[in-house]
């Protein structure tokens, strides 16, 4: 699903990678749909065969191309390129598409992982994990992670594991 070899070190290996869950993305898809809804009412309404209906047709068509590209390409290229990765060594959250970002924090110092999901996300079995560490930056925040329960164990588990070997 989500390669992620190329971020980790020679001395770890990969516990758990993922993505946001994928409901990040249903608000861009219905904001695309209505784009194109408008986009093609509007151009069921123009006038056909006179000069400047054929330019406004153009220019509605020219609307919607970058209302998509605008409120659907780049969401979801933000979605795609956002990963959480948990190795047998650190928390990594990693993200972008032109302009690469990253955030880190090693194992043995997280001190606490918590999460929080509301009843629609614990429906959707999805939700934010707040990992927080003895560094400088302090907390990393994980939102709309699948199963935030099982990862927030994961986590536990792979901390216990790493402090146990220091």
């Amino acid at each position: 699903m989500v390669n992620v070899r190329r971020h980790l070190a020679e001395d770890e290996e990969l516990v758990h990678a993922t993505r946001q869950h994928w409901t990040e993305l249903v608000g861009e898809f219905v904001v695309l749909v209505v784009v194109w809804a408008v986009a093609g009412a509007l151009l069921w309404v123009l006038p056909n065969g006179e000069g400047w209906a054929d330019i406004a047709s153009l220019v509605v068509l020219a609307a919607a191309v970058v209302g998509s590209v605008w409120f659907w390409l780049v969401p979801l290229l933000k979605w795609r390129t956002t990963v959480y990765i948990v190795t047998t060594k650190r928390i990594s959250v990693r993200s972008g598409f032109l302009t690469k970002t990253g955030h880190s924090i090693p194992l043995v110092r997280v001190n606490d992982v918590a999460f929080r999901a509301t009843l629609w996300e614990r429906v959707l079995r999805e939700g934010t994990l707040t990992i927080q560490s003895a560094s400088e930056h302090g907390m990393l925040t994980l939102r709309h992670v699948p199963d935030p329960e099982g990862l927030q164990g994961l986590i536990y588990e792979t901390v216990e594991a790493e402090q146990r070997g220091q």
